[in-house]
């Protein structure tokens, strides 16, 4: 039988914010939603945070492909908005990226 992958790509990207920098890091993040959810590819794109280990945070993004992620990920990384991003973070995020088998 013939495997075939969705063309989408979902991507998990796992943060952790450095203690004191919640709120900072909320609000620059709720900021950017809506410049990242209008984001040419993109189809959903959510920040999920675990009540009970609210410094811990994901976010979960539906693009039409992995060609539109990687687009929009050089455009930020142009604009600067990876540094600022990571400026509020206590390490390195732990990317995911995931595609769905076609059954």
């Amino acid at each position: 039988m013939e495997r075939v992958f969705d063309t989408r790509l979902v991507m998990l990207a796992e943060l952790t914010i450095k203690p004191g920098k919640r709120e900072e890091f909320l609000d620059y993040t709720l900021a950017n939603l809506v410049i990242s959810r209008s984001a040419a590819g993109n189809i959903q794109f959510d920040i999920l945070i675990d009540a009970a280990r609210p410094d811990e945070v994901l976010f979960y993004e539906v693009w039409e492909s992995a060609e539109a992620q990687q687009a929009y990920m050089a455009w930020r990384v142009e604009r600067g908005d990876l540094t600022v991003l990571m400026s509020f973070l206590a390490g390195e995020p732990r990317f995911t990226a995931l595609q769905s088998i076609v059954g």
